[in-house]
Parts: structure tokens; C-alpha cells; sequence
């Protein structure tokens, strides 16, 4: 039984004197009565909005009982600016919402700009064609262009897609394109760069990002195809890796290296795949700026690499690897399935990461 929309967003109004106003939208799986970002914003001194779907179903269908939240929380004073904020679900309303009202700023991180797309978060909870914000777009103006911030992680295949698509939709936006994973939140706010944003909001986030050398010069056309070829093997269907490989920006790209891995074990290559993984593995570790990206992605790597030893019968190797990769990243759950299914018991873990989505 789906819960009444009135029950399904969950909100809280924390009040501040900056003169600004940030409605943030929580991202997907924080539990009711909790709020994604509320630690990062409290202690800011903005007035904040908080608002959860405590369903996950991206804000679709709550379009009024947002407006309502908002009308309510401006009923006593009018902000000199309203930001819209989230990451990932949350992303995508703060854009949603934005370009419905046309009536603030955006910070939308790894947003989908088209929701139910093969390999896509929204996948999980959604079928293409239940949204999209292109059908919200009606009387999109310059200016409210100008003032939306959009940040994508182009390591990702999906970030990679929904960047071009953000692109041709929206070719004034503040678009950015960046070295880092769909977790570019959490990559951020590890930078300190988030926090430096979201003080006052006056600082130029192209300059901030800048600083920390993560902006990359976009190829469209490549990031794509990565996108698409992404889509293709999420449904099932074989891709060449050779396509991967033929991309402008493979050799810069861990993720496209990461992809092409995917390929190859999906046609039982898995000893090429491996090969693959490492290449990507030792780009990481030779470039300052990779050697920053969210350790949840990190540990991905080489947790593929245990499963492809596994599929191949090399256990050995395969237990040795994971009691590595333990030394060096706290346990999640998909390490916990590999170290039962390998028949071992994993070392006290490391200290863990900052937690995401803060």
C-alpha cells in the first residue's frame, strides 16, 4: 500500500539570518524522519527547508505538497535568494522544482535528467518514461540558465549521459563537468569544496572546483557513447570493449577503463578483464587528483576483480585480494558477501570514510 502523499514528504524548517533560503531534497535511502544534508546545513546560517520521499520515488506526484512546504516556510519572511539543493534523487527535484517555479538558484548534483534509464539509480525504483525534467521545461529562460549549477561526475556512464543531455537542454547552465564518480557530493564535501559553496553561496563554484583541478574539458560526443554503451550492456546485450577503448578520452578515463573490464567479463574474458582493472587501478594511483575520488568507488575495483577470480575458480588468489582490499576499505555489505562466500572472516575494519551525503 502506497503511503498518502501528505505522509510520503517528510519536512523541517530550520530558520537563519543569512537572507537566503536553501530548499534541500534529500537523496535516496535516508530514513523517515531523518533528512539528507541536514548536518552539512545546520550548521550554516541560511534558512533551510529540509524535504524527504520517504518512498524514493524521486518527488514524483508531490509537486503540491512541495509548494505547499515552501509557501509556508516564506509566509513570514522573503529570502533575499532560494537556492534549490540536492544530490543524485534529491538533484534531480531541486532541478525539477527550479524550472517548474522559476523562481530561484539550483545546485544539483548527478541529477538524471531522464528517470528509469537502463544502469541508472532511478532504475531501481522507476520505468523510463515516468518523468522527465525536459517535459518541465516550458518558458525555461537565460536567466534561469545562469543560475543553475550542475555537476556531474563523468567517470560515471550515467553522470557522463545525463551531462551531454544537460547540455543540449540547457547550453547556458553552469554545467560542470568533472573528474570524479555519480558520488561527486562526497567528493566534494571531502575536498572542503562544498562547505566553501554553501557558507554564503557568493563564491564562484567553477573557481572552486578549479582549485582542486577537478573540472575536465568535455567531449560530448564520447561521453555519449560511454553513456550509451553503458545502457546497452545494463540491458544484457554484448558491447565490443573495443568501442570503449576507441573513445577520445579512455586513456584519461578510469571509469571508461572500468566499463571495458565489464565487457570483457561479460564474454568470459575475465583474465583480460582483470588486466583492465588494473589499468585503471594504477591510472588512480599516478594521478593526485583520482587519488581523491570517494573510496566507496575505489573499492569497487578491486571487489570486481575477486568476483572474476571467483568465476574462474581462483580462490586462493581471490581470498588473498580480499583480505587486501579489507586492509585498506571499511567492510560494506558486498564485501561481507564475497568474504562468505570464499569461507573467511574479514580483519577488524579500517577507520571508516566520512559518511555520504552529509
Amino acid at each position: 500500500m502506497e503511503t498518502p502523499d501528505e505522509v510520503r514528504l517528510q519536512q523541517s524548517l530550520s530558520r537563519g539570518d543569512s537572507g537566503i533560503t536553501v530548499v534541500v531534497f534529500s537523496q535516496v535511502r535516508v530514513p523517515p524522519g531523518k533528512f539528507g544534508l541536514e548536518q552539512l546545513f545546520r550548521a550554516t546560517r541560511h534558512s533551510c527547508l529540509f524535504l524527504n520521499d520517504t518512498e524514493y520515488r524521486w518527488y514524483l506526484g508531490l509537486d503540491a505538497q512541495i509548494d505547499a512546504a515552501l509557501d509556508l516556510a516564506l509566509e513570514s519572511e522573503t529570502p533575499k535568494r532560494l537556492i534549490y539543493y540536492g544530490s543524485s534523487m534529491g538533484g534531480y527535484a531541486a532541478l525539477r522544482t527550479a524550472l517548474r517555479r522559476q523562481d530561484g538558484e539550483v545546485h544539483a548534483f548527478g541529477a538524471e535528467i531522464e528517470l528509469g534509464h537502463p544502469g541508472a539509480q532511478s532504475s531501481d525504483y522507476l520505468q523510463i518514461g515516468d518523468a522527465s525534467v525536459a517535459s518541465s521545461l516550458g518558458g525555461c529562460s537565460v536567466s534561469l540558465q545562469e543560475r543553475m549549477n550542475l555537476y556531474y561526475g563523468c567517470l560515471d556512464p550515467v553522470d557522463a549521459a545525463n551531462a551531454v543531455r544537460s547540455h543540449n537542454l540547457w547550453p547556458q547552465a553552469q554545467l560542470h563537468c568533472l573528474n570524479s564518480t555519480h558520488g561527486n557530493h562526497d567528493h566534494l564535501y571531502s575536498l572542503n569544496l562544498i562547505r566553501r559553496i554553501t557558507r554564503t553561496f557568493e563564491r564562484s563554484a567553477a573557481a572552486e572546483l578549479k582549485s582542486k583541478a577537478l573540472p575536465l574539458s568535455p567531449d560530448f560526443d564520447g561521453l555519449e557513447a560511454f553513456g550509451s554503451l553503458f545502457e546497452t550492456l545494463s540491458t544484457g546485450q554484448a558491447i565490443d570493449p573495443a568501442s570503449i577503448e576507441a573513445l577520445s578520452t579512455y586513456k584519461t578515463n578510469p571509469g571508461m577503463m572500468r566499463l571495458k573490464a565489464d565487457a570483457l567479463a561479460d564474454q568470459g574474458l575475465f583474465a583480460d578483464a582483470i588486466t583492465e582493472l588494473h589499468r585503471a587501478e594504477t591510472l588512480i594511483s599516478s594521478n593526485p587528483v583520482l587519488q581523491t575520488l570517494p573510496k566507496r568507488w575505489r573499492k569497487e575495483l578491486p571487489l570486481r576483480e575477486v568476483q572474476w577470480l571467483m568465476d574462474f575458480g581462483a580462490n586462493d588468489e581471490a581470498r588473498a585480494l580480499l583480505a587486501e582490499t579489507a586492509a585498506h576499505f571499511s567492510a560494506d555489505t558486498a564485501m561481507r558477501e564475497l568474504a562468505t562466500k570464499l569461507g573467511v572472516s574479514l580483519a577488524v575494519d579500517p577507520a571508516p570514510s566520512p559518511a555520504p551525503e552529509r
